[in-house]
């Protein structure tokens, strides 16, 4: 094998004849790329950029398309595998395009998600709005330059389809919270679906640093785009972690049932979707355009019904149901379907039922994962044997739209066991294993030393075993912390194993996992403060008391136990709080008793939480301030565990 060393590898010969193996299956020429869906992300261009840059107001990249220029060639490299090189291309086609002409627009390769705009009779109504401020702006920006139109000024209303930060963290950068209100007051709504609020603060805040870790694998946050690093997000282009500004402000108008807006002229048709791709989820219908918005419902890839950064599990059961409630609401009387990733599907001459068929074929795949997921589970297989046993239709495989370039048959069909059955698999031996550091202590002594261990599994390597391999050297550096020769061999496995990856955000993790073994986790935190700060400040006091629970260290407090009545005064919301043995209880109104008083505006609690109490001490009034400070010693600041270890513990 290739000398071991932090040194990027280029593809083995296994992994070059499975990429051309898998090119053939799929009717790929490695030479000269190129499929149906590349044909579409190309389609309806008003204008095109590949070398945009944008920066924020200290001059550093948020976007930086010319990353990705390795991605104009033709030819397929060997370290990416043939689907996923088309899937990126793809991404790739960036700038403003028309969904329906004159009527509705789409930027896309500004951001991991697009930003479309929709005409109105005055206006524009926004759809979804990107994750950064920066980018956001910068769309805006490129389409009225292109459009010839001003649009800022005219946004009749922004429409966030669901509750994930690539959806409504450029907020700001379309309107500001002066802007914003409710349709009486003639200003701008921002409409979500109903539990918007709740699901966004479950897990942007109360998972969020562990969340954003995790993310780093997913997304290659760590990894400049490359032909030997990170190529896609699978969604859209991903990689390198850009210094962008992630704003939030409160909705103003919640779709709570299946409803139809006017909006300044234009019918609006309303679809909730909730448990679909995340717990609040709704989809748009506009009749007078014949264009049908699928949200992240629909979009040009097999999705995730458990994104391995972490989140809830996804009812595929559902999310097939809703499908085919769209197909059956608007399929008929749709000409385009368009949604928050990707490029849009349009019936054709050519193609008369395109539309009709990109629903039937997303819902039938998701339906078909759930049910024979839970056909195998009730046969007695476990989760990862199911993984390993079910193959997916030809017919469905045929389809490039559903390939899995974001999600996996594999991981869904996991997740579907587990939303049923939970992650033990009911084997006793599993109940309650040593912990992984001490599994890999004896998997040592019995094998008879690392040496030996490595021995093998360097001629595992050889053989194109690379899973296996990386395992069994992970086993040595866990046991061994010191033992550079097994986290550099695990390295080149796992670097094979993301060449072949057809899944983006299977390569990103692979990629993530070798380059920190090779290189280390980076020691610079991730700037993920002010994020949640914005959020904390616009969501409601309840939400954010639940996250001063969060931080609290359990050990440190376990002796605590004060309880008292909290009014904030500039919300005019009370709750009874009560820190007991290492928690926090709280009580929405005024506990009965007598208890001590604290009053201050909402802030106290985000001030609170980032251990700054002594910011808002002057619009605090109460007896028990010094009482307030000790509790604020027990917070922990979880901002300086941002880059805590996944592949070695």
């Amino acid at each position: 094998m290739s000398k071991l060393n932090k040194e990027i590898k280029d593809a083995t010969d296994t992994t070059r004849k499975y990429q051309d193996d898998f090119a053939k299956k799929l009717g790929i020429d490695r030479k000269n790329a190129n499929n149906v869906e590349l044909d579409l992300a190309k389609s309806h261009a008003i204008a095109l950029t590949t070398d945009m840059i944008v920066k924020n107001e200290k001059k550093e990249d948020v976007w930086n398309l010319g990353d990705y220029d390795f991605l104009k060639e033709k030819a397929v490299p060997d370290t990416i595998n043939p689907s996923l090189w088309l899937n990126a291309k793809s991404n790739f086609q960036a700038g403003l395009f028309w969904v329906v002409k004159d009527k509705i627009f789409q930027i896309r390769g500004f951001d991991l998600a697009n930003i479309t705009f929709v005409r109105t009779k005055n206006g524009f109504i926004v759809l979804d709005t990107g994750s950064y401020v920066e980018s956001t702006r910068a769309a805006v920006e490129f389409a009225e330059k292109h459009l010839g139109e001003d649009i800022k000024n005219h946004i009749k209303a922004v429409i966030i389809s669901h509750s994930h930060f690539d959806h409504y963290g450029g907020v700001e950068g379309v309107v500001s919270k002066e802007q914003v209100g409710t349709f009486e007051e003639g200003k701008i709504p921002i409409i979500v679906p109903a539990g918007f609020d709740e699901e966004t603060v479950s897990e942007s805040i109360y998972a969020g640093t562990a969340m954003s870790r995790r993310g780093r694998y997913q997304f290659a946050f760590g990894l400049k785009p490359g032909r030997r690093s990170v190529v896609s997000g699978g969604l859209g282009l991903s990689g390198r972690r850009y210094s962008g500004t992630s704003s939030y402000i409160a909705p103003t108008y919640e779709i709570e049932e299946n409803k139809t807006l006017v909006i300044d002229g234009l019918e609006t048709e309303f679809q909730l979707t909730p448990g679909t791709e995340a717990p609040a989820e709704m989809n748009n219908y506009f009749p007078q355009y014949r264009a049908f918005w699928a949200a992240e419902n629909c979009t040009a890839t097999l999705h995730n019904f458990y994104p391995i950064r972490g989140a809830k599990v996804r009812d595929a059961s559902i999310w097939a149901d809703f499908t085919i409630e769209a197909l059956e609401l608007y399929g008929s009387k749709t000409d385009v379907v368009f949604q928050a990733h990707h490029w849009p599907h349009w019936n054709t001459k050519e193609h008369p039922d395109a539309v009709q068929d990109y629903l039937t074929n997303s819902a039938a795949i998701y339906k078909y994962i759930h049910d024979q997921t839970l056909l195998y589970a009730n046969q007695g297989l476990k989760p990862n044997e199911i993984a390993h046993r079910i193959q997916i239709p030809e017919r469905l495989q045929k389809a490039w739209y559903i390939r899995p370039y974001y999600g996996s048959v594999e991981v869904n069909a996991k997740a579907v066991y587990q939303r049923y059955l939970g992650y033990y698999d009911a084997n006793p031996v599993h109940l309650h294993p040593l912990k992984e550091v001490d599994q890999a202590k004896k998997f040592l002594e019995y094998m008879g030393s690392a040496t030996e261990v490595l021995t093998k599994a360097k001629a595992d390597f050889e053989q194109g075993n690379y899973q296996w391999a990386a395992q069994v050297a992970q086993y040595v550096f866990l046991a061994e912390p010191e033992n550079d020769e097994a986290r550099l061999l695990c390295a080149d496995a796992l670097e094979q194993l993301g060449y072949q990856a057809e899944s983006a955000i299977w390569r990103n993790a692979y990629l993530t996992g070798a380059d920190e073994l090779r290189n280390g986790i980076p020691t610079v935190a991730e700037k993920i403060g002010k994020g949640k700060r914005a959020i904390l400040e616009q969501t409601n006091a309840r939400r954010a008391l639940g996250y001063l629970g969060i931080v609290i260290d359990g050990e440190k407090a376990k002796e605590e136990d004060l309880k008292f009545i909290l009014e904030l005064t500039d919300v005019q919301e009370t709750f009874t709080l009560h820190f007991y043995a290492g928690t926090l209880l709280v009580y929405e109104g005024k506990a009965q008793g007598d208890y001590p008083v604290v009053k201050g505006p909402k802030k106290l609690i985000a001030a609170w939480i980032d251990q700054d109490l002594d910011s808002v001490k002057d619009r605090i009034e109460t007896d028990i301030y010094e009482q307030l400070k000790r509790i604020e010693e027990d917070v922990i600041d979880l901002h300086s565990y941002s880059q805590f270890p996944i592949i070695d513990r």
